[in-house]
Order: C-alpha cells, then structure tokens, then sequence
C-alpha cells in the first residue's frame, strides 16, 4: 500500500489495526462490539477481581476462564466516585453465560451478553509458572502493548528473599510490590501449595485470589 505522499507502508491485519487503536484511544460502543461479535457461550469461571481508581472513575476488573473452552476473558465495569460497581460476578463462582469479545490481536476484553444461570463452582486447576509465562510470551508476540495477563497457579508462597510463589518445579516469580504483604496467602498456605489466581504483570504477579482446603475463594 501506498499513502498520498507515495511512500510505500505497510497494512496492518485487522486484529492489530484495532489493538492499535484501542491502545491510542480509539474506544467501541458496547452496543456496537455486541451487534458484531459473535457470542461465545462457557461456563465461566470467575476467578479474580480488582477495583482501580483513576480521576475519579472506579473500574472493576474481573477475570474469567471457560471451564468448556479455558479461553481467558476481562469484565470490565465503571462506577462514578461513590457509586456501586457491578457486583453480579463474584470470585468462586460460575457464570453459564454468552461472552462478546471486543476485537483485537489478544481478544480478552468481553461483555457479558446474556446470562444462564449462576453457581458455586469447583475450584479452578492451578498451573505452573512456566505455562503462565509461555502464555504471556505468546501473547506478548501478538500485542506488544499488553502488560496485564490472568494468572492461575498452583504454589506456595514465600518471603525468603522478598515476597515470591514458586510451583511445584521449583520455579518461581515475584509478587507485585503494590499488591502489600500478603498475609491472608501465607495463611492459607500454611507453607503448603495453593491455588491462587491473579494479574501477571513485568513488575510481578499481583495475587486477588485463593482457594482454602474446602474449597472456597477467598479474596486476598
């Protein structure tokens, strides 16, 4: 392709064109990203969530992953100061749902559609730190933009040398330096594995939450 100087450019494919534009600011209308996509319905996992506050505007940021088909998927909801956030998907639970993804490179961010039914599920499958980072990797190839990834691991917690997990292989990743000390894990752990689910970011993994010996999710 050529612009209208003549100089020869390069066309991008149409998922990067939307990541791009997603990431200069370029924003799709719900209504818009939910007449053209195509719904993926799952039984969703909701594994993890996280409120941020940026001038003024609350956003939750919620993590799923499809028990049928383990594609990952962000929630994302907005409240004014001092309004509630959605509160409809909570940690420990599963969403029998219809997901729309907004375009991109790495489809993560969706919407939720429609919804089927909600229960208590069966604690997720914690994996090793080397697939989260294969993951991320392979990610990272497709949006050299994207600094967040969902994390679900299996390992145990430890504060030798700063706060760390590592799995089962014996590798290991440090935790956010934002994310505090994080005694409600170290509790839980009890120095034993744990599954724990989080954000992935280059500064560490920022863990939201853990499931206990019965079962349960709890927040962190």
């Amino acid at each position: 392709d050529r612009d209208v100087t003549g100089v020869q450019t390069c066309a991008l494919p149409i998922s990067l064109r939307e990541t791009v534009r997603s990431r200069i600011g370029f924003s799709l209308r719900q209504a818009d990203v939910l007449a053209d996509g195509e719904p993926v319905r799952d039984h969703w996992q909701v594994l993890a969530r996280r409120d941020v506050e940026q001038d003024r505007v609350r956003a939750r940021r919620t993590w799923l992953r499809g028990r049928q088909s383990g594609r990952p998927a962000l929630v994302l909801s907005f409240a004014a100061a001092g309004a509630s956030l959605d509160n409809s998907l909570t940690p420990g639970t599963d969403a029998d749902a219809d997901l729309v993804f907004y375009p991109g490179a790495v489809p993560l961010r969706a919407i939720v559609r429609a919804r089927h039914g909600t229960a208590g599920g069966r604690p997720p499958d914690g994996g090793s730190i080397a697939g989260l980072l294969a993951g991320y990797a392979a990610a990272l190839a497709a949006d050299p933009w994207l600094d967040t990834w969902p994390a679900l691991l299996r390992v145990r917690p430890a504060r030798a040398q700063g706060q760390a997990v590592s799995d089962l292989a014996g590798d290991a990743v440090p935790l956010h330096p934002e994310a505090g000390v994080c005694w409600t894990l170290l509790a839980l752990s009890g120095g034993h594995p744990v599954t724990v689910a989080g954000e992935w970011t280059p500064r560490g993994l920022w863990p939201l939450t853990a499931w206990d010996e019965d079962g349960r999710a709890v927040p962190l």
